[in-house]
């Protein structure tokens, strides 16, 4: 019962993201407004303010489709910000998941874990409020894809 609560949830975030996707050009998109916001908060350090890298720090996000045939791979995204594995034998039942590891080559933070301190005040809420940030990031990661 309790986790097909958390299902109604995640699907109920993931359908505004996606209707706000839908509803407005990516020049005015809400949920990319905010993943912007969230990425200048935690990723411009490493990741630089245009998403290329910052030499010794962070990787170039902006080819990530290219990289994998033109086609951007939201839920693998989605899983390495978090830092986390998904917990079942469909990798597409259990987001963002349970075992946490590092990102890249171990220096950057399992941001799952970071936002799941900050936020929520029940087990739902915390997944949910991690989960919709990481979401937001990844759309906009999404958004500022090479050509």
């Amino acid at each position: 019962m309790r986790r097909s609560g958390l299902l109604v949830h995640v699907t109920m975030v993931v359908a505004l993201v996606g209707s706000a996707a839908a509803a407005a050009s990516a020049g005015d998109d809400p949920a990319i407004a905010q993943g912007k916001t969230l990425y200048g908060e935690y990723c411009t350090s490493c990741h630089g303010a245009d998403g290329k890298g910052i030499s010794g720090k962070g990787s170039d996000l902006t080819t990530i489709a290219k990289s994998n045939g033109g086609k951007f791979p939201f839920y693998d995204v989605m899983l390495q910000i978090s830092g986390r594995r998904p917990t079942g034998q469909n990798q597409d039942t259990s987001l963002p998941g349970s075992s946490t590891r590092p990102h890249g080559d171990g220096k950057m933070p399992s941001w799952g874990e970071i936002f799941a301190k900050q936020e929520g005040t029940t087990a739902l809420d915390l997944q949910l409020q991690t989960t919709g940030k990481i979401m937001l990031i990844t759309e906009y990661l999404q958004s500022i894809q090479q050509k």
